[in-house]
């Protein structure tokens, strides 16, 4: 955030109090230099988006600082008196803002000030997308328009559903949202509500909070007052939750659970999804009318399979990653392995390209890879030849271990949410990777 910070530098003590305190009043925070000294120890400690600079101090030439301060970052407005205006037109030239005639006029000055500091935001704001955008990496006709798409999205204020398969990277898209809205200097908070169908209790707590004697908790709704929410799982949102949600949204506040205390509600929520919840709405298994309330721009996130063009960008930008992260060199890749994964359908997306990033690096830092060095081989031959098998028991196994091969690319290797997601112990999934030699597949590993 750039702030109306200004560093005045002029020598006339008189003129200096009385730009102070009509510049304060406009609201700038304003801090003051009478030499050149000054000014040089001030610039070298602080950063002032703003600089107001006298051509003429009494220990030097005001434009000598010039030099120590770089244009896209501060803007400096510079004070010439008669007959030094050429020296004012030669600032200009050497990274000078603007320039005004003393005596100064106040409006003038204000409305110049103000104007800076609207194209340093600007130049901040473009920073930001530059910065926020390296994360979203890819060369298709997708990734161009979601790059357009992002700015004027975020700009609204309106509540946004995100579809698409698992692994997809819709949480990072949500999360990118909210860092280029108007928004971003306020909290953002993530809730997954993924598996928790049957948990009213937990996810009403999580949201509104509880001052229930025992379990009094903070609700997310309050603590990012002023921010956004991102909800991972919308479809698993508890039907009781559900209308007590959007309760909030049309009345404008909430009450934690246990309180009668009213508190105000001003919230964006960005939800994501891997269901056809509007086809869940019609079926009764959804509230129709709050999914209208979180729908009001809906994106689509393609699975990879469906933009083949990011697939090699993706995977070389994980493995420079992962690389530099663990100080090793990069793996090479062959001709041959491109062309496999340029051909492989990638039922866990990103997430399961980044693990294979990171097992290549891991496994095969500074060695050629090829198609051998891959699991994805084997596991595309045993898919295609696993009807072929006549033995019952036999097309089981095969069946249970690339399920539960995939479910654990889907959760990057997380054993826990695995469980979750297929509903057994956790214990029974431990045996079962045991049993199929799957170790590679676990986090961390």
């Amino acid at each position: 955030m750039v702030e109306k910070k200004v560093l005045l530098i002029e020598d006339e003590e008189e003129t200096v109090r009385n730009l102070k305190v009509l510049l304060e009043l406009e609201g700038f925070i304003v801090d003051t230099a009478l030499d050149l000294k000054t000014a040089k120890e001030k610039l070298s400690k602080y950063y002032y988006p703003l600089i107001v600079l006298d051509i003429i101090l009494p220990d030097g030439e005001g434009l000598e600082l010039l030099r120590y301060i770089e244009p896209s970052r501060s803007k400096v407005v510079v004070l010439t008196a008669f007959g030094t205006v050429e020296r004012a037109v030669e600032s200009l030239k050497r990274g000078a803002y603007d320039f005004l005639k003393k005596p100064v006029s106040v409006k003038a000055l204000i409305k110049v000030l103000n104007k800076a500091l609207g194209d340093l935001k600007s130049h901040q704001y473009e920073e930001d997308l530059k910065e926020v955008f390296s994360s979203i990496v890819g060369k298709s006709a997708f990734i161009n328009d979601l790059k357009k798409q992002l700015p004027q999205i975020a700009n609204q204020s309106k509540n946004v559903l995100i579809r698409g398969e698992n692994g997809t990277g819709k949480s990072l898209v949500g999360e990118i949202i909210h860092k280029i809205s108007p928004r971003k200097e306020f909290p953002f908070g993530k809730l997954v509500v993924r598996g928790k169908k049957n948990s009213n209790f937990e996810v009403d707590s999580l949201l509104f909070g509880s001052e229930i004697p025992g379990k009094e908790q903070v609700g997310l709704l309050e603590s990012l007052a002023g921010g956004s929410l991102l909800l991972i799982g919308l479809e698993d949102l508890p039907l009781k939750t559900q209308e007590k949600l959007l309760d909030t949204i049309e009345k404008g506040y909430f009450t934690p659970l246990g309180s009668n205390r009213r508190i105000n509600f001003n919230v964006r929520f960005i939800s994501t999804t891997t269901k056809n919840i509007y086809e869940m709405a019609q079926k009764n298994l959804f509230n129709m009318n709050l999914l209208v309330k979180l729908n009001e721009i809906e994106l689509e996130i393609p699975p990879l399979r469906e933009r083949k063009e990011d697939i090699i960008p993706l995977l070389n930008y994980f493995i420079e990653k992962f690389s530099k992260e663990r100080g090793l060199n990069k793996p090479i890749l062959s001709e041959k392995l491109i062309d496999f994964l340029l051909n492989y359908d990638f039922p866990g997306n990103i997430i399961e390209l980044k693990n294979i990033a990171e097992r290549l690096v891991l496994l095969k830092s500074g060695k050629t890879v090829d198609i051998t060095d891959l699991a994805l081989q084997e596991a595309k031959k045993e898919n295609s030849s696993i009807f072929n098998i006549q033995n019952w028991k036999e097309a089981k196994k095969l069946f249970e271990k690339e399920y539960l091969k995939r479910k654990l690319i889907e959760a990057n290797g997380n054993v826990k949410k695995v469980a979750q997601m297929v509903n057994l112990d956790v214990s029974n999934i431990y045996r079962k990777i045991r049993e199929y030699n799957l170790e590679d597949y676990l986090q961390n590993k």
